[in-house]
């Protein structure tokens, strides 16, 4: 004979089962929604009028789309200096502990944070370049914490 426990808990997970299996099957109610065949069909947009060998453009009424602007215009000449401040520090320690790695031999957790911190030092390089040093300054601290976490001697 079974213990009174196990039956409570076999009946339990028995129902919970049934429960789970159901789910929305079990549950018949009204559709949500409108039926697509009731919906208003959308209008086509008018076509241009074809035109002839001898006819001009008509003049456009859209107006042109400015130049897009960098988070590089909207700061002051004294933040970009605080950020490569910044980038450069971090990326110097960064450097300092990828270089210190780089000829031994490494464990495979180590050899995952040397090849993520190498590649979040590129990636802060090529932000330099393209003048988003938002990202780079980003880039340049994730890749230090990640270097912080290899020990090599």
């Amino acid at each position: 004979m079974r213990d009174p426990r196990g039956r409570a808990l076999l009946a339990l997970a028995a129902a919970l089962t049934w429960a789970s299996a159901g789910g929305c099957a079990l549950v018949r109610g009204k559709p949500s929604g409108v039926p697509v065949d009731s919906r208003p069909t959308p209008t086509a947009p008018a076509e241009p009028a074809p035109r002839t060998a001898g006819q001009e453009d008509p003049p456009s009424t859209e107006t042109p789309t400015p130049p897009k602007a960098t988070v590089g215009d909207a700061t002051s000449e004294a933040d970009r200096v605080a950020m490569m401040r910044r980038i450069v520090a971090d990326t110097t320690e960064a450097s300092k502990a990828v270089s210190r790695c780089a000829k031994r031999t490494l464990l495979p957790d180590q050899e995952s944070s040397f090849d993520s911190a190498r590649g979040l030092l590129m990636q802060t390089r090529a932000a330099i370049a393209r003048d988003e040093l938002w990202q780079a300054e980003s880039l340049a601290r994730k890749a230090r914490q990640v270097a912080a976490a290899l020990y090599c001697p």
